[in-house]
């Protein structure tokens, strides 16, 4: 039940924010996203992708996909910024560092100011299985915080 009652918070709660698109059957048997879920609590890792589709979203093939994207950057200086290779990203990132440690990085959007303590440095987060790997452990560690409030759990990711 609870499993059947956090799959539907979220539904609800990324509704709200992701708007009408196409969705497509989407397979995480074999990824990150299954691997990393499932290794440090044991996670859905469909819950995983989808807060990181919801993180870092950006349109993707046309006719309305989206899809998450691998380096975004966001801070309060520079705002959203979604790099088109890796080589763009890590440039940005060292402005956006610059200008401020409080920097989500990445797929997930990793907060670099709260979370950097996983990571060796702030570029480690622009590899998607590392990106994934730490979400993983800040959402395991939220649900842990918050066992009876999954929705508030969910929430307090970043």
């Amino acid at each position: 039940m609870k499993k059947f009652m956090l799959g539907v918070s979220l539904v609800v709660l990324l509704s709200n924010h992701v708007g009408i698109a196409n969705a497509g059957i989407i397979d995480l048997k074999g990824t990150s996203w299954e691997k990393h879920a499932k290794n440090e609590c044991g996670l859905d890792p469909y819950l995983l992708y989808a807060i990181a589709l919801f993180e870092s979203k950006q349109r993707a093939g046309g006719a309305g996909w989206v899809a998450p994207s691998p380096w975004a950057l966001n801070n309060s200086v520079y705002g959203s910024y979604y790099p088109k290779n890796y080589e763009d990203a890590k440039q940005a990132l060292a402005r956006y560092m610059k200008a401020s440690k409080v920097t989500d990085i990445g797929v997930s959007q990793v907060n670099y100011h709260w979370n950097g303590k996983y990571v060796s440095k702030p570029e480690d987060l622009l590899d998607v299985d590392t990106n994934i790997r730490v979400a993983a452990i800040v959402l395991c560690n939220a649900i842990a915080n918050m066992p009876d409030d999954i929705v508030l759990a969910i929430g307090s990711y970043h």
